[in-house]
This record gives C-alpha cells, structure tokens and sequence, in this order.
C-alpha cells in the first residue's frame, strides 16, 4: 500500500494549470445551475406579454446591440460567457431547423425536469431511475397529445400564424396570406421544399410593404441602360460566363500557357481588333440562335459584348449571386450552362414575364414564373428587418408541417396542464420510486403555464389552482389567457400536435444526456469573443 501511494504522489498532473476539473454531483450541479440560469433569461420572455431581451456583443471593435424575443439568441450569447449553455443552444436550434417553433418552451421544460431530477436525487434516487421514469412519463405524454389533437379545418393557416406572430405585429394580415400562398405554389404532389422560396429582404418602409413576388427577384439591373425593361414570355439563358477565350497554346501533357503578341505594325493592330470583334459578335450570335431573350451570366461581361446584346435585342444581368442565379433556374426549368459554346434550345428557361424595378437605392430584376415564390421583407430598420426574417422562416416550418399533419393542441399552456393531470393518476398505477418520477415530470410541466401568468401579471398559484380545477372536470381546452382561464380552442389559440411532440421527446433526450454527465473539464480562462 506504501508503494501504491509513493507511486501515486510521483505520478505527473495531468491537467494543466489553466484547466480544471469538475467531478460527480459537482459538475451535475453545474449542469442545472447553467440550464436554470437560461430558463430565467427565457421563461419571462414566453407569450404575446413576454419581455424582450437587450443582447449586446462585440463584433471586432464595434459594440453590436440587439432587441429580440428569440430564445436562440439568448442562449447563443450565454454560450460564449457559459460553454456549457452551448448544449442547450445547439438543440435548440435542431429543435427550430426539425418543427420552427417551441424553443422557448423546451428550453424551460429542460430546466424544470432538472430541478425535479435534482430534488429526487436529494431524496436517495439514482439517476437512472430517475431517467426510466422520465422515460415513460415522455411515452404516455405524447400519447395523450395524440388523444387531445383534432382537426380544426377553417383558417388553420391563419391561426397559427397569429400564434408565430406572438403579438409582434412582424406578419400581417397580408403577409400571412401571402405565407400561406407561397406555400401553396410550390407544393407538387404532396410534396413541400422550403429552399424554393427565396427570402429577400430590404431594410426601409414599413413592414407592411412586405410582399410576396409571384417569381424569382434577382439583386441586379440591366447590363446595358438601352436594354428593354419589360420583355414578355422570355426565353432565359443561364450561362455560366460569356467572354472571348484568350489567347493560348496547348502543349502535351503540360496543359495551356499564354501567349504574347508583338505589335510591329498599325495594320495588325487593326486586323486584331476586327478579330476580337468578330469573336464577340459570334458569342452574341451563338446565344441568339438558340433563341434566348434573356441572357443570365454569373461573371463580369466586357462593356462591349453588353452593347451587341443589346443591339440584338437580348436582355442582359451580370455577376448574378449564385443562390439568385441558381433559384431563378430552378424556378423557369433552365439548364445552367458553362459558356456559349454548349448552349442548346433544350437549356434555356422560360418565363411569363421580366420587370426590371427599382428598391431605392438598388435596381433589382423580377422573373415572373409560376414555380418562383420571393418573399420581400421590408422594415424600418435592419433590426426589425432580421427578426422579421426569422419568424417568417419559422412560419414556413410550420405551414409545411400543417400540411401533412394538421391536427393541432389548445395553445396558452393548456395541453401541457392536461399532461399533468393525466400523468398524476398516470403515476398511480406505478409502484415504488416510479411513481414520485412521473409526478415529478407533471409538475415540471407545469413550469410553462406558470411563466405564463407572471408574464400575463397573473397570480400564478391562484392560475395553477383555477386551470388544474378546469382539466379535472374535463375542460381540456382551458389555458392562460391575458386576463385569466379561457378556453384556447374558442379563442383560435392553437399548436400543432407535432410541435408540442417534439418539444416532449427533445427535452428528454436533454435531460438524458446531462444527468448522465459525471466528469466535466474546462479552461478557466475562457477569451471573450464574438463567434460572428
């Protein structure tokens, strides 16, 4: 045993001076002190009275500062301060990424089964009970939200999109409409793929100006101002680049090298011009009997080949933006070509119209096509501007999945004080430790509803009292409203069922993996920067 500890002391330390070490319950506390802490930076913020939250950072030298209500922010910001937070963060964004909202009410619910794990460990329970429990507890909860949805037919698009908007007023009535249309146009054969519509956005005016564009908007004018601005029923060449190929030998196995001209008269000068211009009428001539009117390139076009262009009647934009260039092929069914010398008919892309139009300071070339959808965000500031886009990405999400599953859940907290009470006589039926788990998993459930009425102003003890009466007597709809208990299905507040599935199951699968961490090492010293 002397040997065994003269051996011990001489073995070198492992870790270095700016490391350490977190072991057992230690680094389980951290665990739930950081998810805790992100539950407070989250919970006040849930609801249409939610708080919004002051973000600041530091981009380079500049101080960034921004007001959001998106719990991703938050947590993105504690994880550079909080490394730990950077779990959380990461499935919240799988979480947004798979169903586009609940976010905020899984980050929550993470944190309250936490603290309910905590206190049951306290009590002599071992976390992998702990963890079977909760396991089941998830089973029949999504069970019962199976049970409870229903369809609700009439204006389903529109509720939900009251329910994204949260109170923002960032989704119009206009811009709903147009959501639900753009949606619409690019369903084929019960199949929905989000990336065809394209988000343009726009700081300047109103956000009621936002708009959808029946088509493809490309961030680029006409290559030439003598060019049409109105062409109808185009045919569209998509070309990778248009130049005269320079001057080169090829030798054998050594690839292409330049060569250089020597000038010894001004009649080869001459001759070199009437070259180089025959060169450029032929690349113009090559893309007008494939019968484009439309020419799309990617790169630069030299000054003169956009003067025969135009000239010949084509209409030109240059040094297109790969995903504007690529969308707008997708959209009129063109093939994206390499150069002239391989364009075909078969290649060329056709739409019902081409506007060239004007977003101050910026000129902008709209394809009109019946597979394009742009939506075009406007707001009064960038910061507006961007939380727009995101709701409306996450409105996407969610029309997509309300098309191939419609079934929706009261909203307000209501199916989730529904759970609870069927998981408490659930538990019943349980002997031994698996019944204090599940009751356990009910009342972290009921952490959401709770935020709620604080958020609401509400007295949340007399709120939890009221609602756990309503469900007893059956009234599964009944949640928090703005002013008290109202019944969620009459008041068009709604979730879908599949959202509120995942948010159960994801949380578990959180909680799993961190009461299931018993060693944890970090810098002590962590450098305070910006990822952007």
């Amino acid at each position: 045993m002397a040997v065994a500890q003269q051996v011990l002391h001489a073995t070198p330390q492992i870790l270095l001076k700016n490391r350490g070490r977190l072991v057992g319950k230690d680094a389980w506390r951290q665990n739930l002190n950081l998810a805790s802490l992100a539950a407070f930076k989250i919970g006040s913020s849930l609801g249409p009275k939610g708080a919004y939250k002051l973000v600041t950072y530091h981009k380079g030298p500049e101080m960034v500062m921004k007001v959001t209500k998106d719990s991703i922010d938050v947590v993105d910001e504690l994880g550079i301060e909080y490394p730990a937070i950077m779990t959380l963060a990461e499935a919240a964004k799988i979480q947004r990424q798979h169903t586009g909202d609940g976010i905020s009410t899984l980050l929550v619910l993470v944190s309250a089964l936490l603290t309910e794990a905590d206190k049951l460990i306290e009590a002599g329970i071992h976390p992998n009970t702990i963890l079977d429990g909760y396991l089941k507890a998830t089973e029949k909860s999504i069970a019962i939200i199976n049970e409870v949805a229903k369809n609700v037919g009439k204006d389903l698009d529109e509720h939900l999109l009251e329910v994204i908007d949260c109170g923002r007023e960032l989704l119009s009535g206009r811009l709903r409409r147009d959501l639900s249309e753009a949606i619409s146009r690019i369903t084929e054969d019960g199949t929905i793929d989000i990336s065809r519509i394209r988000i343009v956005t726009k700081p300047g005016a109103q956000t009621n100006d936002s708009e959808l564009v029946r088509g493809v908007v490309i961030k680029k004018g006409k290559a030439h101002p003598s060019m049409s601005d109105r062409i109808d029923a185009p045919k569209i060449a998509f070309l990778n680049k248009l130049e005269i190929k320079r001057l080169e030998l090829k030798s054998k196995d050594e690839g292409p090298f330049s060569v250089k001209l020597n000038i010894t008269s001004h009649g080869q000068i001459q001759l070199f011009k009437s070259e180089e211009n025959r060169l450029r009428t032929l690349l113009v001539e090559k893309v007008r009997m494939a019968g484009a009117s439309v020419l799309i390139c990617r790169s630069k076009m030299d000054d003169r080949l956009s003067d025969q262009l135009s000239r010949q009647g084509i209409f030109a934009i240059q040094m297109v933006d790969y995903q504007d260039f690529e969308a707008a092929a997708k959209a009129t069914g063109g093939a994206i070509v390499s150069d002239a010398d391989q364009l075909e008919k078969e290649d060329l892309g056709i739409a019902t119209k081409l506007e060239v139009d004007k977003i101050k300071p910026d000129d902008i070339v709209i394809l009109h096509c019946d597979r394009g959808s742009t939506l075009l965000l406007r707001g009064s500031s960038p910061e507006l501007v961007q939380e727009q886009e995101k709701t409306v990405k996450r409105a996407l999400l969610i029309l997509k999945h309300s098309r191939s599953n419609p079934k929706v859940v009261p909203g307000g907290g209501a199916i989730l004080v529904e759970l609870a009470s069927q998981l408490r006589r659930f538990a019943l039926t349980f002997e031994g430790r698996d019944q204090f788990v599940i009751s356990s998993f009910a009342d972290a459930l009921e952490k959401i509803p709770e935020c709620l009425s604080t958020n609401c102003g509400l007295e949340p003890i007399d709120m939890m009292i009221q609602l756990r009466n309503h469900h007893s007597n059956g009234r599964q709809a009944i949640g928090v409203g703005e002013n008290g208990c109202i019944d969620m299905f009459e008041a068009n507040v709604i979730e879908l069922a599949s959202v509120n599935r995942a948010n159960i199951h994801r949380a578990f699968e959180l909680v799993s993996l961190l009461l299931r961490i018993d060693d944890c090492f970090y810098v002590k010293d962590i450098p305070k920067f910006h990822k952007q």
